[in-house]
């Protein structure tokens, strides 16, 4: 009886074993990183939490998605905001005003562009996460939304607040029309403890909403924390990031229903964060390298994680990357953006109290 119990421990431990050894190599935890890129870089301050950024196709302006996320979990009440840069003039982006008067936690962040002569105005949607209280006015979660609004200058117009039918983690947008998106759930699981399972237990719990006027719907599930989406430049394919589940996928758009089919995965052997894309429809994915280095600098800014950036192509057939930048955490810490224009590139972080403006 004694023997059984004790081949019964030892195996247990086996397999505990097993399973913390998979999940260090799958965070990237024995990687070596031999930093390098090509351009240079310039430190931009004044704005904190850069967490995704994307650039207007037509004017050049980057719309900054930036929240203070260490001052959040110490006070519990900051609020973020949209930002203005300018890229190249290495100015303090611009806070922009925005009619909206909840809680504004903002994180991924789309444009969409106003047809040519239409009258209408462009518009941004947001991932939006305001905090859930209790009775006593104590803050227990964060909840998603997506906020859309007008873009007029310097001001942003609150046009609608879409709230997932069920309490889903939302994570990234990208703006299909003027009233539809696509986001990524980055967590399915609804209680605490089935999201840090799913996180260190890479369950395919994660997937794809998507919304149309006011209304939403799961589209798509099985996916290992989504995260980045991206729309191609004639919105016929939707490019997807998992992090966790260290790969791309690209789906084939029905302009009509919005339904998805899947057209090709390429797996990449890095923890995917934001998607961009520049003029020519080439993707820019940020990602990182040691996610657990990742975890370890959100509890402490002292503890740098490894940023990388892939261009993607996909020539209809299959996609392909190419390392173009890879650091060691120094200067930018856990980037998780990199948005194109021109001959350079806006690098935002989760935590950074600074953008890079870089070039090629």
């Amino acid at each position: 009886m004694k023997k059984k119990l004790f081949v019964g421990v030892i195996v247990v431990f086996l397999l505990i074993g097993g399973f913390v050894a998979q999940a260090m190599v799958s965070a990237g935890a024995f990687k070596t990183i031999e930093p390098h890129f090509g351009g240079q870089c310039t430190v931009v301050e004044g704005v904190t939490g850069a967490e995704d950024i994307t650039v207007d196709p037509v004017t050049g302006i980057a719309y900054i998605s930036a929240m203070d996320r260490r001052k959040l979990a110490a006070s519990g009440v900051h609020d973020g905001g949209i930002y203005l840069y300018f890229p190249g003039t290495f100015e303090a982006p611009a806070m922009m005003l925005t009619t909206y008067e909840g809680d504004f936690h903002p994180h991924g962040i789309s444009l969409w562009k106003a047809p040519e002569n239409s009258g209408q105005n462009d518009r941004l949607f947001v991932v939006n996460h305001p905090p859930i209280m209790d009775d006593d006015g104590a803050v227990t979660g964060q909840s998603s939304q997506v906020d859309i609004f007008e873009i007029s200058g310097l001001i942003l117009s609150h046009v609608a607040s879409v709230t997932p039918r069920d309490p889903i983690s939302l994570n990234d947008v990208a703006a299909f029309g003027p009233e539809t998106f696509f986001a990524s759930i980055d967590q399915g699981s609804t209680t605490s403890l089935g999201r840090t399972l799913e996180v260190y237990g890479r369950l395919a719990r994660s997937g794809i909403l998507l919304g149309h006027k006011g209304e939403t719907e799961k589209i798509l599930g099985d996916m290992v924390y989504a995260n980045g989406v991206q729309l191609s430049k004639d919105k016929s394919i939707l490019y997807v990031a998992e992090t966790t589940g260290k790969r791309l996928s690209s789906y084939a758009v029905n302009p009509n229903t919005g339904r998805l089919t899947l057209k090709g995965e390429r797996e990449i052997d890095s923890g995917l964060d934001n998607i961009e894309i520049d003029a020519d429809g080439t993707l820019w994915v940020v990602s990182h390298p040691k996610t657990f280095d990742f975890l370890a600098h959100a509890g402490d800014p002292a503890n740098r994680s490894a940023s990388q950036i892939f261009t993607v192509s996909d020539d209809g057939e299959s996609l392909a990357e190419t390392e173009i930048y890879l650091s060691d955490g120094n200067p930018m810490s856990g980037a998780s953006v990199a948005a194109p224009v021109g001959n350079r590139f806006i690098m935002g972080s989760v935590f950074e109290p600074f953008i890079l403006d870089c070039t090629l």
